[in-house]
């Protein structure tokens, strides 16, 4: 009985065993099962995360690109509407400075500006003595204000008609050293004696040489007459009738300077700035625009003088046997042109560094002088070409009321010979439809 329980208990351990291990083996088995579909799981879950990314970073891309196509479209319409807009003011301001150019044109217009510059040229001609002998300090202000509204509005000007070559000039040169001295450089011993001598040399006697005439209905007239003789006026004003207190204040170099000029030392430093000048001329004018300059597209003071064949430098040149072409400029009559001007230069400026700057009533009698030549200047014009013009105005005015007054009696005849002959027309016809 021993045997057979040791045996039925030996059979039935190794039962439990092979039931513990095949439950253990399928456990096992679950539990890898398990494991490979939390993998399967897993990996599923990884691929859908990618393909959900892509697909959001398309649909992101695709909004950019719609909103810069967008964008592309909104700035072509506001480009275009912007253009549009441009044509459109550039077609209004079109109209309207054409509309301007021809109401300048009219007579209205003209006789209205004629009689502005008219006054305005006489109140200055009047004015501008009583502020230099009442109020001297203040004359340099009206100077400067005059003088950056004239010449600007010159500028302008002749910009239109090709003329703004002239405001490079040696007389624009000197305006300008006058105006830094007034307000920039006061103290300039060597600018201020620049600014003496040219203002009372080349540029007073420029008004007997280019017959600046005082014709107070031209503008054009009146700004040149105010580049020549303001400058030595003001300048002037400064040194005679300024009060020595304000002198030292405003205008030191005056005091320094003392009552008369070093003459070789002023002659000196003329030259150097007229030099300068003439360097700076030839190399933007002469050289720098000879292609425009030859052809007649620009006009210079110099080619005016040189095409004068009645002017004194002309005939002089004529004389000299430069008289010919070379490209529509002949070098060496520009050569001999400057050299005349800077011998006329030098010559002008002796007198003021001798007299004009030493002797107040030599300077006055100077300034008097030159003025009257302009005076004298703008009575010719009056009397000679003015007054012509006005009587052949006058005369076209009459003609044109003799025409007006004979169509207008050939209207009224003609009107009454058909008023006459309207019933013998309807009298006619009348028989004609009873017939």
């Amino acid at each position: 009985m021993t045997d057979e329980n040791i045996l039925k208990d030996e059979k039935n351990s190794s039962d439990e065993e092979i039931r513990r291990d095949s439950i253990n083996g399928i456990l096992t088995a679950e539990n890898s099962s398990d494991e490979n579909l939390n993998d399967d799981e897993e990996e599923l879950d990884f691929y859908d995360f990618l393909e959900v990314v892509s697909d959001r970073i398309d649909n992101i891309t695709t909004q950019i690109e719609e909103r810069r196509e967008d964008s592309r479209q909104r700035l072509r319409r506001t480009i275009d509407e912007l253009e549009a807009q441009k044509r459109l003011l550039k077609t209004q301001l079109q109209q309207r400075i054409h509309k301007w150019s021809e109401n300048i044109k009219k007579p209205s217009f003209i006789r209205t500006r004629d009689k502005i510059s008219f006054s305005i040229g006489v109140a200055n001609a009047c004015f501008s003595p009583l502020i230099a002998g009442r109020w001297p300090h203040i004359l340099p202000l009206v100077y400067t204000y005059q003088a950056l509204f004239l010449i600007t509005l010159r500028f302008l000007i002749y910009k239109r008609k090709s003329w703004h070559y002239f405001v490079y000039d040696l007389c624009y040169f000197v305006n300008l050293l006058t105006l830094l001295y007034l307000w920039i450089f006061p103290s300039s011993k060597i600018l201020f004696t620049v600014c003496y001598t040219l203002s009372h040399g080349p540029l007073g006697f420029a008004i007997v040489l280019w017959r600046n005439s005082l014709v107070f209905h031209s503008l054009d007239k009146v700004t040149s007459l105010f580049i020549h003789m303001y400058p030595p006026l003001t300048l002037f004003t400064i040194r005679w009738l300024l009060p020595i207190e304000l002198q030292r204040e405003h205008y030191p170099a005056i005091v320094h300077i003392g009552s008369s000029l070093h003459t070789k030392t002023a002659v000196f430093y003329t030259v150097i700035f007229y030099l300068i000048w003439q360097v700076l001329y030839y190399a933007f004018i002469i050289y720098g625009r000879r292609d425009k300059v030859a052809r007649g597209l620009r006009a210079t003071s110099y080619t005016w003088l040189l095409a004068d064949k009645d002017g004194f430098v002309s005939r002089l040149i004529q004389k000299f046997g430069f008289d010919g072409s070379n490209d529509g400029i002949n070098r060496y009559k520009v050569v001999f042109y400057f050299f005349l001007q800077f011998a006329y230069m030098l010559l002008s400026i002796l007198p003021v560094c001798l007299w004009y700057y030493r002797n107040m009533y030599v300077n006055v009698v100077f300034l008097c002088s030159i003025f009257a030549v302009s005076v004298y200047n703008g009575a010719s014009f009056y009397i000679d070409v003015f007054s012509h013009r006005y009587i052949k105005s006058l005369e076209l005015l009459h003609d044109c009321d003799e025409i007006e007054t004979t169509d207008g009696a050939a209207t009224t005849h003609q009107s009454l010979r058909k008023s006459s002959h309207i019933p013998a027309n309807t009298s006619e016809t009348e028989n004609k439809k009873h017939s």
